[in-house]
Protein backbone atom coordinates (compact mmCIF):
# COMPACT_ATOMS: atom_id res chain seq x y z
CA UNK A 1 0.00 0.00 0.00
CA UNK A 2 1.28 3.47 -0.86
CA UNK A 3 1.73 6.02 1.89
CA UNK A 4 -0.72 8.30 0.11
CA UNK A 5 -3.41 5.62 0.39
CA UNK A 6 -3.18 5.73 4.19
CA UNK A 7 -3.66 9.50 4.39
CA UNK A 8 -7.30 10.60 4.55
CA UNK A 9 -8.30 13.08 1.87
CA UNK A 10 -9.75 16.31 3.23
CA UNK A 11 -12.84 17.30 1.29
CA UNK A 12 -16.22 18.81 2.19
CA UNK A 13 -17.82 15.36 1.80
CA UNK A 14 -15.65 13.26 4.13
CA UNK A 15 -14.57 15.84 6.72
CA UNK A 16 -15.93 15.50 10.26
CA UNK A 17 -16.90 19.13 10.77
CA UNK A 18 -17.89 18.56 14.43
CA UNK A 19 -14.28 17.66 15.30
CA UNK A 20 -12.90 20.96 13.97
CA UNK A 21 -12.83 24.08 16.16
CA UNK A 22 -15.23 26.78 15.03
CA UNK A 23 -12.54 29.30 14.04
CA UNK A 24 -10.63 26.65 12.06
CA UNK A 25 -13.86 25.57 10.36
CA UNK A 26 -14.57 29.11 9.28
CA UNK A 27 -11.06 29.45 7.84
CA UNK A 28 -11.45 26.19 5.96
CA UNK A 29 -14.82 27.25 4.55
CA UNK A 30 -13.33 30.55 3.38
CA UNK A 31 -10.50 28.70 1.66
CA UNK A 32 -12.90 26.34 -0.08
CA UNK A 33 -15.06 29.22 -1.26
CA UNK A 34 -11.98 31.10 -2.42
CA UNK A 35 -10.84 28.08 -4.43
CA UNK A 36 -14.28 27.73 -5.97
CA UNK A 37 -14.30 31.43 -6.85
CA UNK A 38 -10.88 31.18 -8.47
CA UNK A 39 -11.97 28.08 -10.39
CA UNK A 40 -15.10 29.83 -11.73
CA UNK A 41 -13.16 32.97 -12.59
CA UNK A 42 -10.31 31.15 -14.29
CA UNK A 43 -12.75 28.89 -16.13
CA UNK A 44 -14.73 31.85 -17.47
CA UNK A 45 -11.58 33.73 -18.46
CA UNK A 46 -10.13 30.66 -20.12
CA UNK A 47 -13.46 30.16 -21.88
CA UNK A 48 -13.24 33.64 -23.39
CA UNK A 49 -9.66 33.05 -24.53
CA UNK A 50 -10.40 29.57 -25.90
CA UNK A 51 -13.54 30.63 -27.76
CA UNK A 52 -11.87 33.80 -28.98
CA UNK A 53 -9.03 31.64 -30.32
CA UNK A 54 -11.46 29.51 -32.32
CA UNK A 55 -13.24 32.56 -33.67
CA UNK A 56 -9.94 34.28 -34.38
CA UNK A 57 -8.76 31.38 -36.53
CA UNK A 58 -11.94 31.53 -38.61
CA UNK A 59 -11.91 35.32 -38.83
CA UNK A 60 -8.28 35.46 -39.96
CA UNK A 61 -9.00 33.02 -42.78
CA UNK A 62 -12.18 34.90 -43.67
CA UNK A 63 -10.48 38.32 -43.61
CA UNK A 64 -7.63 37.21 -45.86
CA UNK A 65 -9.93 35.52 -48.37
CA UNK A 66 -12.41 38.41 -48.32
CA UNK A 67 -9.67 40.87 -49.22
CA UNK A 68 -8.60 38.59 -52.08
CA UNK A 69 -12.03 38.18 -53.66
CA UNK A 70 -12.90 41.83 -53.08
CA UNK A 71 -9.71 42.83 -54.83
CA UNK A 72 -10.55 40.55 -57.75
CA UNK A 73 -14.03 42.07 -58.02
CA UNK A 74 -12.67 45.62 -57.78
CA UNK A 75 -10.06 45.18 -60.49
CA UNK A 76 -12.27 43.20 -62.88
CA UNK A 77 -15.52 45.19 -62.75
CA UNK A 78 -14.19 48.72 -62.79
CA UNK A 79 -15.35 51.62 -60.56
CA UNK A 80 -18.91 52.06 -61.89
CA UNK A 81 -19.89 48.38 -62.13
CA UNK A 82 -18.25 47.64 -58.80
CA UNK A 83 -20.20 50.53 -57.29
CA UNK A 84 -23.47 49.03 -58.56
CA UNK A 85 -22.49 45.67 -57.10
CA UNK A 86 -21.76 47.36 -53.76
CA UNK A 87 -25.13 49.15 -53.72
CA UNK A 88 -27.04 45.91 -54.37
CA UNK A 89 -25.00 44.14 -51.71
CA UNK A 90 -25.53 46.96 -49.22
CA UNK A 91 -29.27 47.08 -49.87
CA UNK A 92 -29.66 43.36 -49.20
CA UNK A 93 -27.50 43.46 -46.07
CA UNK A 94 -29.33 46.48 -44.68
CA UNK A 95 -32.72 44.80 -45.13
CA UNK A 96 -31.49 41.58 -43.52
CA UNK A 97 -30.09 43.57 -40.60
CA UNK A 98 -33.39 45.37 -40.03
CA UNK A 99 -35.63 42.29 -39.94
CA UNK A 100 -33.36 39.56 -38.59
CA UNK A 101 -33.82 38.35 -35.02
CA UNK A 102 -30.66 37.94 -32.97
CA UNK A 103 -32.12 34.63 -31.82
CA UNK A 104 -28.70 33.30 -30.81
CA UNK A 105 -28.78 35.80 -27.93
CA UNK A 106 -32.19 34.48 -26.85
CA UNK A 107 -30.83 30.94 -26.83
CA UNK A 108 -27.89 31.91 -24.67
CA UNK A 109 -30.03 34.02 -22.34
CA UNK A 110 -32.75 31.43 -21.69
CA UNK A 111 -31.16 28.21 -22.91
CA UNK A 112 -28.15 28.23 -20.59
CA UNK A 113 -30.24 27.52 -17.47
CA UNK A 114 -32.18 24.76 -19.25
CA UNK A 115 -28.98 23.17 -20.50
CA UNK A 116 -27.48 23.21 -17.01
CA UNK A 117 -30.68 21.75 -15.53
CA UNK A 118 -30.85 18.98 -18.15
CA UNK A 119 -34.24 20.16 -19.45
CA UNK A 120 -33.82 18.81 -22.97
CA UNK A 121 -37.47 19.17 -24.03
CA UNK A 122 -37.72 22.76 -22.83
CA UNK A 123 -34.47 23.60 -24.60
CA UNK A 124 -35.69 21.95 -27.80
CA UNK A 125 -38.92 23.96 -27.73
CA UNK A 126 -36.89 27.12 -27.28
CA UNK A 127 -34.74 26.25 -30.32
CA UNK A 128 -37.85 25.61 -32.42
CA UNK A 129 -39.39 28.88 -31.21
CA UNK A 130 -36.26 30.84 -32.18
CA UNK A 131 -36.22 29.14 -35.59
CA UNK A 132 -39.80 30.30 -36.18
CA UNK A 133 -38.77 33.83 -35.23
CA UNK A 134 -35.99 33.66 -37.83
CA UNK A 135 -38.46 32.46 -40.46
CA UNK A 136 -40.95 35.20 -39.58
CA UNK A 137 -38.22 37.80 -39.90
CA UNK A 138 -37.33 36.45 -43.35
CA UNK A 139 -40.98 36.73 -44.50
CA UNK A 140 -41.27 40.29 -43.23
CA UNK A 141 -37.96 41.08 -44.89
CA UNK A 142 -39.23 39.78 -48.23
CA UNK A 143 -42.06 42.32 -48.15
CA UNK A 144 -39.65 45.05 -47.10
CA UNK A 145 -37.27 44.08 -49.91
CA UNK A 146 -39.99 44.52 -52.54
CA UNK A 147 -40.80 48.00 -51.25
CA UNK A 148 -37.15 48.92 -50.67
CA UNK A 149 -35.91 47.96 -54.12
CA UNK A 150 -38.84 49.75 -55.78
CA UNK A 151 -38.00 52.88 -53.77
CA UNK A 152 -34.22 52.80 -54.05
CA UNK A 153 -33.99 51.58 -57.65
CA UNK A 154 -34.78 54.93 -59.34
CA UNK A 155 -32.66 56.74 -56.73
CA UNK A 156 -29.62 54.64 -57.66
CA UNK A 157 -30.40 54.71 -61.38
CA UNK A 158 -31.12 50.97 -61.59
CA UNK A 159 -32.74 49.52 -64.68
CA UNK A 160 -35.65 47.09 -64.41
CA UNK A 161 -33.26 44.17 -64.85
CA UNK A 162 -30.92 45.46 -62.12
CA UNK A 163 -33.88 45.88 -59.76
CA UNK A 164 -34.90 42.28 -60.39
CA UNK A 165 -31.36 41.09 -59.66
CA UNK A 166 -31.26 43.12 -56.44
CA UNK A 167 -34.62 41.75 -55.32
CA UNK A 168 -33.63 38.14 -56.01
CA UNK A 169 -30.38 38.67 -54.13
CA UNK A 170 -32.28 40.06 -51.14
CA UNK A 171 -34.57 37.00 -51.12
CA UNK A 172 -31.58 34.65 -51.03
CA UNK A 173 -29.96 36.55 -48.16
CA UNK A 174 -33.20 36.42 -46.20
CA UNK A 175 -33.57 32.69 -46.82
CA UNK A 176 -30.05 32.05 -45.52
CA UNK A 177 -30.91 32.70 -41.85
CA UNK A 178 -28.75 30.82 -39.37
CA UNK A 179 -28.87 32.78 -36.12
CA UNK A 180 -30.62 29.99 -34.20
CA UNK A 181 -28.12 27.42 -35.44
CA UNK A 182 -25.28 29.68 -34.33
CA UNK A 183 -26.95 29.95 -30.92
CA UNK A 184 -27.13 26.17 -30.56
CA UNK A 185 -23.41 25.82 -31.30
CA UNK A 186 -22.40 28.58 -28.89
CA UNK A 187 -24.76 27.32 -26.21
CA UNK A 188 -23.01 23.94 -26.30
CA UNK A 189 -19.58 25.62 -26.43
CA UNK A 190 -18.93 24.41 -29.99
CA UNK A 191 -17.07 27.52 -31.08
CA UNK A 192 -14.74 25.46 -33.24
CA UNK A 193 -17.66 24.13 -35.27
CA UNK A 194 -19.15 27.63 -35.54
CA UNK A 195 -15.82 29.01 -36.77
CA UNK A 196 -15.62 26.26 -39.39
CA UNK A 197 -19.14 27.04 -40.61
CA UNK A 198 -18.38 30.77 -40.85
CA UNK A 199 -15.27 30.03 -42.92
CA UNK A 200 -17.47 28.45 -45.59
CA UNK A 201 -18.64 31.91 -46.72
CA UNK A 202 -15.27 33.39 -47.82
CA UNK A 203 -14.09 30.08 -49.28
CA UNK A 204 -17.16 29.68 -51.50
CA UNK A 205 -17.11 33.37 -52.43
CA UNK A 206 -13.50 33.13 -53.53
CA UNK A 207 -14.17 30.00 -55.60
CA UNK A 208 -17.24 31.65 -57.10
CA UNK A 209 -15.37 34.88 -57.89
CA UNK A 210 -12.58 32.98 -59.63
CA UNK A 211 -15.13 31.01 -61.65
CA UNK A 212 -17.06 34.13 -62.61
CA UNK A 213 -13.92 35.99 -63.63
CA UNK A 214 -12.78 33.07 -65.77
CA UNK A 215 -16.11 33.19 -67.63
CA UNK A 216 -16.22 36.98 -67.91
CA UNK A 217 -16.67 39.40 -64.99
CA UNK A 218 -20.20 40.68 -64.41
CA UNK A 219 -22.28 42.07 -61.58
CA UNK A 220 -24.84 39.27 -61.98
CA UNK A 221 -22.18 36.57 -61.81
CA UNK A 222 -20.72 37.94 -58.58
CA UNK A 223 -24.18 38.29 -57.05
CA UNK A 224 -24.83 34.62 -57.82
CA UNK A 225 -21.49 33.64 -56.25
CA UNK A 226 -22.31 35.65 -53.10
CA UNK A 227 -25.81 34.15 -52.91
CA UNK A 228 -24.57 30.57 -53.26
CA UNK A 229 -22.02 31.20 -50.52
CA UNK A 230 -24.75 32.39 -48.14
CA UNK A 231 -26.93 29.34 -48.81
CA UNK A 232 -24.08 26.86 -48.33
CA UNK A 233 -22.98 28.62 -45.13
CA UNK A 234 -26.50 28.44 -43.71
CA UNK A 235 -26.69 24.74 -44.57
CA UNK A 236 -23.34 24.12 -42.84
CA UNK A 237 -24.53 25.85 -39.67
CA UNK A 238 -27.74 23.83 -39.47
CA UNK A 239 -26.03 20.50 -40.18
CA UNK A 240 -23.53 21.12 -37.37
CA UNK A 241 -26.22 22.43 -35.00
CA UNK A 242 -28.45 19.39 -35.48
CA UNK A 243 -25.50 17.10 -34.87
CA UNK A 244 -25.12 18.73 -31.46
CA UNK A 245 -28.85 18.87 -30.75
CA UNK A 246 -30.82 16.43 -32.96
CA UNK A 247 -34.35 17.74 -33.70
CA UNK A 248 -37.42 15.93 -32.36
CA UNK A 249 -41.07 15.98 -33.37
CA UNK A 250 -42.33 17.10 -29.98
CA UNK A 251 -40.47 20.39 -30.33
CA UNK A 252 -42.91 21.49 -33.01
CA UNK A 253 -46.19 20.84 -31.20
CA UNK A 254 -48.28 23.97 -31.23
CA UNK A 255 -49.08 23.93 -27.52
CA UNK A 256 -45.45 23.53 -26.61
CA UNK A 257 -44.40 26.45 -28.81
CA UNK A 258 -47.10 28.67 -27.33
CA UNK A 259 -45.82 27.78 -23.86
CA UNK A 260 -42.27 28.99 -24.57
CA UNK A 261 -42.92 32.68 -23.70
CA UNK A 262 -44.52 31.55 -20.41
CA UNK A 263 -41.56 29.30 -19.65
CA UNK A 264 -39.15 32.16 -20.37
CA UNK A 265 -40.34 35.24 -18.44
CA UNK A 266 -39.58 38.47 -20.22
CA UNK A 267 -38.72 36.74 -23.51
CA UNK A 268 -40.63 39.13 -25.77
CA UNK A 269 -39.26 42.18 -24.01
CA UNK A 270 -35.71 40.85 -24.13
CA UNK A 271 -36.05 39.85 -27.80
CA UNK A 272 -37.47 43.22 -28.84
CA UNK A 273 -34.89 45.28 -27.00
CA UNK A 274 -31.79 43.25 -27.93
CA UNK A 275 -32.81 42.99 -31.57
CA UNK A 276 -33.58 46.69 -31.77
CA UNK A 277 -30.20 47.51 -30.23
CA UNK A 278 -28.36 45.14 -32.54
CA UNK A 279 -30.19 46.51 -35.58
CA UNK A 280 -29.39 50.08 -34.62
CA UNK A 281 -25.75 49.21 -34.14
CA UNK A 282 -25.37 47.58 -37.56
CA UNK A 283 -27.80 49.24 -39.93
CA UNK A 284 -26.19 52.69 -39.65
CA UNK A 285 -22.95 51.43 -41.17
CA UNK A 286 -24.82 49.85 -44.10
CA UNK A 287 -26.90 52.98 -44.62
CA UNK A 288 -23.73 55.08 -44.84
CA UNK A 289 -22.62 53.16 -47.95
CA UNK A 290 -26.05 53.60 -49.54
CA UNK A 291 -26.13 57.33 -48.76
CA UNK A 292 -22.71 57.83 -50.34
CA UNK A 293 -23.90 56.04 -53.46
CA UNK A 294 -27.14 58.01 -53.63
CA UNK A 295 -25.69 61.45 -52.88
CA UNK A 296 -22.37 61.17 -54.74
CA UNK A 297 -22.13 58.29 -57.26
CA UNK A 298 -21.94 54.48 -57.47
CA UNK A 299 -18.20 54.78 -58.07
CA UNK A 300 -17.84 56.77 -54.83
CA UNK A 301 -19.88 54.12 -53.05
CA UNK A 302 -17.46 51.49 -54.39
CA UNK A 303 -14.48 53.38 -52.99
CA UNK A 304 -16.21 53.87 -49.67
CA UNK A 305 -17.04 50.16 -49.58
CA UNK A 306 -13.39 49.22 -50.11
CA UNK A 307 -12.34 51.42 -47.20
CA UNK A 308 -15.23 50.06 -45.16
CA UNK A 309 -14.22 46.48 -45.97
CA UNK A 310 -10.66 47.06 -44.79
CA UNK A 311 -12.01 48.51 -41.58
CA UNK A 312 -14.51 45.66 -41.36
CA UNK A 313 -11.67 43.14 -41.53
CA UNK A 314 -10.51 44.69 -38.26
CA UNK A 315 -14.06 45.04 -36.96
CA UNK A 316 -14.47 41.28 -37.37
CA UNK A 317 -12.02 40.94 -34.50
CA UNK A 318 -14.24 43.06 -32.27
CA UNK A 319 -17.29 41.06 -33.35
CA UNK A 320 -15.41 37.87 -32.49
CA UNK A 321 -14.53 39.16 -29.02
CA UNK A 322 -18.10 40.36 -28.46
CA UNK A 323 -19.61 36.97 -29.23
CA UNK A 324 -17.14 35.08 -27.04
CA UNK A 325 -17.56 37.59 -24.22
CA UNK A 326 -21.36 37.53 -24.42
CA UNK A 327 -21.41 33.73 -24.27
CA UNK A 328 -19.14 33.57 -21.22
CA UNK A 329 -20.92 36.41 -19.40
CA UNK A 330 -24.23 34.62 -19.89
CA UNK A 331 -22.62 31.40 -18.69
CA UNK A 332 -21.23 33.25 -15.68
CA UNK A 333 -24.60 34.87 -15.00
CA UNK A 334 -26.11 31.41 -14.48
CA UNK A 335 -23.69 30.40 -11.74
CA UNK A 336 -21.45 33.25 -10.54
CA UNK A 337 -21.77 36.03 -8.00
CA UNK A 338 -21.83 39.75 -8.77
CA UNK A 339 -18.18 40.11 -7.67
CA UNK A 340 -17.07 37.31 -9.99
CA UNK A 341 -19.02 38.85 -12.87
CA UNK A 342 -17.32 42.19 -12.21
CA UNK A 343 -13.87 40.56 -12.35
CA UNK A 344 -14.76 38.82 -15.60
CA UNK A 345 -15.98 42.14 -17.02
CA UNK A 346 -12.70 43.88 -16.14
CA UNK A 347 -10.62 41.11 -17.69
CA UNK A 348 -12.70 41.12 -20.89
CA UNK A 349 -12.51 44.92 -21.10
CA UNK A 350 -8.73 44.84 -20.75
CA UNK A 351 -8.49 42.28 -23.54
CA UNK A 352 -10.73 44.44 -25.73
CA UNK A 353 -8.62 47.57 -25.16
CA UNK A 354 -5.42 45.68 -25.99
CA UNK A 355 -7.10 44.40 -29.15
CA UNK A 356 -8.12 47.94 -30.12
CA UNK A 357 -4.54 49.18 -29.70
CA UNK A 358 -3.23 46.31 -31.86
CA UNK A 359 -5.82 47.09 -34.53
CA UNK A 360 -4.72 50.72 -34.76
CA UNK A 361 -1.07 49.67 -34.99
CA UNK A 362 -1.89 47.23 -37.83
CA UNK A 363 -3.85 49.95 -39.59
CA UNK A 364 -0.96 52.43 -39.46
CA UNK A 365 1.69 49.90 -40.47
CA UNK A 366 -0.08 47.94 -43.20
CA UNK A 367 -3.15 49.96 -44.23
CA UNK A 368 -1.67 51.72 -47.25
CA UNK A 369 0.11 48.63 -48.58
CA UNK A 370 -3.02 46.52 -48.16
CA UNK A 371 -5.15 49.08 -50.02
CA UNK A 372 -2.65 49.20 -52.89
CA UNK A 373 -2.54 45.41 -53.11
CA UNK A 374 -6.31 45.09 -52.83
CA UNK A 375 -7.62 47.75 -55.20
CA UNK A 376 -4.65 49.16 -57.11
CA UNK A 377 -3.52 52.73 -57.67
CA UNK A 378 -6.94 53.93 -58.83
CA UNK A 379 -8.35 53.65 -55.30
CA UNK A 380 -5.41 55.08 -53.31
CA UNK A 381 -7.41 58.28 -52.86
CA UNK A 382 -9.63 56.46 -50.33
CA UNK A 383 -6.72 55.84 -47.93
CA UNK A 384 -7.92 58.60 -45.55
CA UNK A 385 -11.25 56.75 -45.40
CA UNK A 386 -9.38 53.56 -44.48
CA UNK A 387 -7.70 55.33 -41.55
CA UNK A 388 -10.92 56.90 -40.28
CA UNK A 389 -13.13 53.82 -40.64
CA UNK A 390 -10.40 51.56 -39.27
CA UNK A 391 -10.10 53.77 -36.19
CA UNK A 392 -13.87 53.60 -35.77
CA UNK A 393 -13.62 49.79 -35.92
CA UNK A 394 -10.92 49.91 -33.23
CA UNK A 395 -13.20 51.97 -30.98
CA UNK A 396 -15.95 49.41 -31.53
CA UNK A 397 -13.48 46.70 -30.50
CA UNK A 398 -12.71 48.58 -27.29
CA UNK A 399 -16.38 48.49 -26.29
CA UNK A 400 -17.25 44.87 -27.06
CA UNK A 401 -17.72 43.82 -23.42
CA UNK A 402 -19.91 46.78 -22.47
CA UNK A 403 -23.25 45.89 -24.07
CA UNK A 404 -23.08 42.18 -23.05
CA UNK A 405 -22.46 43.36 -19.47
CA UNK A 406 -25.53 45.59 -19.58
CA UNK A 407 -27.67 42.76 -20.94
CA UNK A 408 -26.36 40.26 -18.39
CA UNK A 409 -27.12 42.61 -15.50
CA UNK A 410 -30.66 43.30 -16.67
CA UNK A 411 -30.07 46.78 -18.12
CA UNK A 412 -31.60 45.94 -21.49
CA UNK A 413 -33.61 49.16 -21.72
CA UNK A 414 -30.55 51.21 -20.86
CA UNK A 415 -28.53 49.44 -23.57
CA UNK A 416 -31.26 50.18 -26.10
CA UNK A 417 -31.54 53.84 -25.10
CA UNK A 418 -27.80 54.33 -25.48
CA UNK A 419 -27.87 52.65 -28.90
CA UNK A 420 -30.74 54.92 -29.93
CA UNK A 421 -28.74 57.98 -28.93
CA UNK A 422 -25.58 56.88 -30.77
CA UNK A 423 -27.53 55.88 -33.90
CA UNK A 424 -29.52 59.13 -33.93
CA UNK A 425 -26.22 60.98 -33.62
CA UNK A 426 -24.79 58.92 -36.52
CA UNK A 427 -27.71 59.74 -38.84
CA UNK A 428 -27.63 63.40 -37.88
CA UNK A 429 -23.89 63.60 -38.48
CA UNK A 430 -24.23 61.72 -41.77
CA UNK A 431 -26.78 64.14 -43.17
CA UNK A 432 -24.77 67.13 -41.94
CA UNK A 433 -21.23 66.07 -42.89
CA UNK A 434 -21.99 64.05 -46.04
CA UNK A 435 -23.51 67.08 -47.74
CA UNK A 436 -20.53 69.30 -46.88
CA UNK A 437 -17.59 66.89 -47.06
CA UNK A 438 -18.72 63.91 -49.16
CA UNK A 439 -17.44 60.40 -48.31
CA UNK A 440 -14.90 61.82 -45.81
CA UNK A 441 -17.83 63.35 -43.92
CA UNK A 442 -19.60 59.99 -43.81
CA UNK A 443 -16.48 58.35 -42.41
CA UNK A 444 -16.04 61.08 -39.77
CA UNK A 445 -19.69 60.67 -38.75
CA UNK A 446 -19.09 56.94 -38.26
CA UNK A 447 -15.97 57.65 -36.18
CA UNK A 448 -17.70 60.18 -33.94
CA UNK A 449 -20.67 57.85 -33.40
CA UNK A 450 -18.32 55.00 -32.42
CA UNK A 451 -16.54 57.28 -29.94
CA UNK A 452 -19.85 58.39 -28.43
CA UNK A 453 -21.02 54.78 -28.08
CA UNK A 454 -17.72 53.79 -26.44
CA UNK A 455 -18.00 56.51 -23.79
CA UNK A 456 -21.70 56.01 -23.02
CA UNK A 457 -21.72 52.21 -22.99
CA UNK A 458 -18.45 52.03 -21.07
CA UNK A 459 -19.67 54.34 -18.31
CA UNK A 460 -23.00 52.54 -18.01
CA UNK A 461 -21.46 49.05 -18.04
CA UNK A 462 -18.89 49.91 -15.35
CA UNK A 463 -21.64 51.21 -13.07
CA UNK A 464 -23.84 48.18 -13.80
CA UNK A 465 -21.29 45.54 -12.81
CA UNK A 466 -19.79 47.43 -9.86
CA UNK A 467 -23.04 48.87 -8.45
CA UNK A 468 -25.51 45.94 -8.69
CA UNK A 469 -29.16 46.56 -8.00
Amino acid sequence: MHIADAIPVASPLNTDWTAIPVHHGRKLLRRLRHRETDTHRDGAWQGILRNTGWLLAGKIVGAILSLIYLGLATRSLGPTAFGQFVLILGTGQAIVTIVSFESWQLLLRYGMERLRAGQADALGRLVAFCLILDLAGALVGACLAVAGVALLGPWFGWSTGTQSQALAFCFVLLASFRSSATGVLRLHDRFGAAAFAETVTPVVRLIGALLVLSLGASVLGLLIAWAVAELITAAAHWVLAFRVLPPRREWWRWRGLLAVPKECPGLWRYAAITNAGSTLGLVGKQVAVLLVGASVSPAAAGGYRIAHQLGQALANISDMLSRATFSEIMRARAGHTAAQLARLFRSASLLALITAAIMIAILLLFGRATLLLLAGKHYMSVYPLVLILGTAAALDAGSVSFEPALLATGRVWLALRLRLISTAFLFGALFLLLDKMGPIGAALATLLASLLALVMLGTAAWRAVHQPR
